[in-house]
């Protein structure tokens, strides 16, 4: 259980990472602003949501 915990945490900090770097970007060149917006609230969201699991995994340590 604490290693899906743990391969969540990282497939989660991943997909926010893409989120806020390459679709922000792309929406961002391509003028689409109430997607980019979304996708900068999902990256964040998601951050945030891995960053619980990688907190809670260093406190089951």
């Amino acid at each position: 259980m604490v290693h899906l915990v743990t391969y969540t945490a990282a497939i989660t900090i991943f997909s926010a990472l893409m989120l806020l770097t390459v679709d922000r970007a792309i929406y961002k060149s391509s003028g689409w602003v109430r997607e980019q917006k979304y996708a900068s609230a999902l990256g964040w969201s998601c951050a945030g949501v891995s960053l619980l699991f990688i907190i809670w995994r260093l406190i089951l340590l």
